[in-house]
């Protein structure tokens, strides 16, 4: 890699630089001055032209408006004129008629022609006159005939011209009717009015009127007169059809044109109106504002002009100043320059003696060829990580041998460096040793030219032990700072004058300049009741010559509340073994300390009412069966008291007849019932009392006795009932083991129920006891059917019953298992086997 080839500066070169620097920025800021004021004047010079030609064409738009709303008026004015005209005839001629000339039955058609006909030479008026009652027309033929056209029918008929004049009469009396000819481009208006008396129908109509003419009138009559109100311009109006050019120059004189466009400039189509019916178009022609744009264009020149002329003198007077600091500046570099010259030649005598301390120091050096990549290492750089002289030859072997976590970041300074971005370089990293260990390296370089080459010098510092110091004592500030262990330094005199204390003071309520102020001594924290026996407990450590002591004492914080805590502190000696300080922490234990005592008192409580708990539930699961085990006594009862009832009636019937020896019979059978009877009381007596203590018993026999107490109920529900096994001995609870017997042997019996109600089948319990090892296992299995696997897995956790609420507690099966594994020290499991569930029960012998 290869340094970029930099120019070297003598202080001629930078005092050159300093003089004319400046001079070159006055000079471009000047330039770009001059030319940001230009751009900005014109910009705001074109802005205002511009908005005065909208603010004018604003007011010429509005003018036109208006001009062109008042031909409109007018053009309309002229058809009043008209129907004034024909209604003043209309009503001349109704009274002619009505005068007295005529008679009220008959008209003189002939003097009524030639009156009519007169009136309307003089007027321009031609009339229709027509009786209501046969609808003949009695004047004025052609009219109606014109009117036939203008509704474009083919029918020429009398009852089409009946119908025509039942329109007319049917519009009403005095009324104005305009008659449009589309096609023509023309209109015609008539007047008509009822003559009462006569039941004639009298209509006055107008010369047919040219709609394009009239317009074009109004406009001609006009146009100069509404020029004077535009501002800067005047209405120009082009007859397209004729093909003419009215009030161009604004002087009213006609042009005649081929094509508007090539003979008027409309650059704003929005000052022009077209009068498409009539080809017409009334457009504003402009008059440029050449005296309102020249002053402006003036203003503006003017303050560009200034401007630049402002800017010109402030270079100028930047470029005296800084000629002036210039030859300042010469004064004082050749002051230094002469300066410089004699300390070259200590610096030379400094540098050789700087090279010979390199050399004479014990960091490893190495020197990097940037053109070839090669790596030169010292010895001592080769014996601090253990290579070898030929291990390491080049930049990418050495550069493989760094950590990746810090790889990264030395190959960006060593970059940067190399770019000229820094000038030294010099980084912390961790570099692979021979040994496949890393050592933490403080590198310092720096790349030079020598001899037409490019090279860096690197120099290495072993820091490792360093490195991995500050690591340990920045975890153990962390854990002090964040935890909760406090770290105290204290002298070793009489008031234990703390020296340093951690920031984890405060959570004790305290500050470290508490104590670093002097406001609080070590002994005002402990309790006064523990203070003597601290210092005992100093004292002796001290006299044996310990090197550490502990302590578990009280202390009060700053809400005057107690806390427990351990003391380790180790004793700090100077060089003849007295001891001047203590160093050690206090960790808080008041939570475990009030804690102890109170968890052996309520475990030894919880024991207690855990064992009464559980002997009460066995007894409450004897006592919730008792009814149908009351049941089941009943049922073994039945049979012996009808043994003795028959006996009794035998005896009596026979007890004239009876020998000695068949009455002794007799009784004795009696007996026989009644002591079987006894012995059940005994059983269930027995079963439902509460066991106390241990004792040996067989197993086996516990078992057989057990199912007396459910034999009743098995026989009833058709249950066989099967026990096998060997017979042996245990040291248990008798009772609480017959309970679980009963259980599992009452669970069998619902599952019978449960079974039969789908299919009949042979219901059996198996009950097998075996041993093996040093355990007892017993086998209870019946052919029911398979529990589901939910029920299997909840089986034996309280008050979990598949019965409803009437028909159990939930508790049997719980009571079962801990009964076998809490008091009997055993283990119970229920398992899906063939057709039915096994209860595996083991038992240590």
């Amino acid at each position: 890699m290869f340094l970029k080839k930099k120019k070297f500066y003598t202080l001629s070169d930078i005092q050159k630089r300093i003089v004319y620097t400046p001079l070159f920025f006055v000079v471009l800021l000047a330039f770009v001055s001059s030319m940001v004021l230009y751009f900005f004047f014109t910009y705001e010079k074109n802005s205002k032209i511009k908005l005065l030609i909208q603010s004018e064409n604003f007011y010429k738009k509005d003018g036109l408006k208006n001009y062109i709303s008042n031909i409109k008026y007018n053009t309309s004015a002229n058809f009043d004129d008209v129907e004034i005209e024909l209604s003043n005839n209309v009503y001349e001629l109704n009274g002619y008629i009505k005068s007295s000339k005529f008679d009220n039955k008959q008209l003189n058609l002939e003097r009524f022609k030639k009156y009519i006909t007169n009136l309307e030479n003089n007027t321009d008026i031609s009339f229709l006159l027509f009786d209501t009652k046969n609808y003949n027309i009695l004047h004025g033929n052609y009219l109606v005939e014109n009117l036939s056209r203008l509704t474009n029918s083919q029918i020429k008929t009398n009852s089409f011209i009946k119908h025509m004049l039942e329109n007319i009469q049917y519009m009403g009396d005095n009324n104005l009717i305009y008659w449009i000819d589309n096609e023509k481009q023309n209109i015609q208006l008539s007047y008509f009015k009822y003559v009462k008396g006569k039941e004639l129908f009298l209509g006055a109509f107008s010369k047919v009127d040219d709609m394009t003419f009239l317009t074009k009138k109004v406009i001609l009559d006009t146009i100069q007169a509404k020029s004077k109100d535009i501002n800067n311009g005047y209405f120009t109006f082009y007859d397209k059809n004729k093909g003419t050019v009215f009030n161009y120059y604004g002087k009213g004189e006609v042009k005649e044109v081929k094509n508007l466009r090539n003979f008027v400039d409309v650059k704003n189509k929005s000052l022009s109106y077209t009068f498409p019916k009539y080809q017409y178009e009334i457009f504003v022609k402009e008059t440029f504002l050449e005296d309102e744009i020249k002053k402006i264009k003036g203003d503006y020149e003017y303050k560009i002009i200034m401007s630049i002329l402002t800017v010109i003198f402030i270079a100028l007077l930047l470029i005296t100043t800084s000629n002036i600091f210039g030859r300042f500046i010469n004064t004082i570099f050749n002051r230094y320059n002469r300066r410089v010259k004699t300390k070259n030649v200590l610096y030379k005598k400094w540098k050789e003696r700087y090279e010979l301390a390199i050399i004479a120091s014990n960091d490893g050096l190495w020197d990097i060829n940037l053109e070839t990549n090669e790596i030169f290492f010292s010895n001592k750089w080769l014996d601090m990580f253990g290579y070898k002289r030929d291990d390491i030859q080049n930049f990418e072997q050495w550069s493989n041998l760094i950590h990746k976590d810090d790889k990264n970041k030395v190959l960006k300074k060593y970059q940067a460096h190399l770019k000229s971005k820094s000038g030294h370089f010099t980084c912390e990293y961790r570099l692979k040793t021979k040994s496949n260990q890393y050592k933490w390296i403080l590198v310092r370089g720096k790349a030079f030219k020598r001899d037409n080459s490019n090279r860096m010098l690197m120099m290495s510092m072993d820091i490792d032990s360093r490195m991995k110091l500050t690591k340990e004592l920045r975890n153990v500030e962390l854990l002090t700072e964040f935890g909760r262990i406090v770290i105290f330094r204290c002298l070793n005199d009489e008031k234990l004058t703390v020296k340093f204390v951690s920031k984890s003071i405060n959570t004790y309520g305290y500050k470290e300049s508490d104590f670093m102020n002097g406001n609080i001594e070590y002994f005002d924290l402990v309790h006064k009741d523990d203070v003597k026996g601290l210092k005992n407990v100093i004292k002796k450590a001290i006299e044996n010559n310990a090197d550490s002591f502990t302590s578990i004492h009280r202390i009060i914080d700053s809400s005057k509340d107690i806390k427990w805590i351990y003391n380790r502190s180790i004793l700090i000696r100077d060089d003849y073994g007295k001891v001047t300080s203590l160093y050690g922490y206090l960790n808080d234990i008041t939570k475990m300390k009030l804690n102890e005592e109170e968890l052996k008192q309520k475990v030894e409580l919880e024991l207690e009412k855990n064992m009464k708990k559980d002997r009460l539930l066995v007894q409450q699961n004897k006592l919730a069966s008792m009814g149908e085990m009351l049941g089941n006594i009943s049922h073994q009862w039945r049979q012996p008291l009808n043994n003795i009832n028959l006996l009794l009636y035998f005896i009596r019937d026979n007890f004239e007849n009876f020998s000695k020896e068949e009455l002794n019979d007799s009784i004795k059978s009696a007996k026989i019932q009644i002591d079987y009877m006894s012995q059940t009381i005994d059983d269930f007596r027995n079963f439902y009392q509460p066991t106390k203590d241990k004792k040996i018993f067989d197993i086996k026999d516990s078992i057989i006795k057990s199912s007396k107490i459910i034999q009743a109920l098995f026989e009833r529900n058709e249950i066989s009932l099967t026990i096998d096994g060997i017979d042996i001995e245990i040291n248990n609870y008798e009772n609480e083991f017959e309970q679980v017997i009963v259980n599992i042997l009452t669970n069998a019996n619902d599952a019978k129920l449960i079974k039969a109600k789908e299919n009949k089948f042979n219901a059996k319990v198996l009950i097998n006891v075996s041993k093996i090892d040093e355990f007892i296992i017993i086998s209870i299995w019946n052919n029911c059917g398979n529990a589901e696997k939910e029920v299997l897995d909840k089986m034996f956790e309280p008050y979990f019953t598949t019965k409803f609420e009437n028909q159990g507690t939930g508790i049997g099966l719980y009571m079962t298992k801990i009964i076998i594994e809490k008091n009997m020290n055993g283990t119970i499991d229920a398992y899906n086997k063939d057709d039915g569930v096994e209860f595996l029960i083991k038992l240590r012998c």
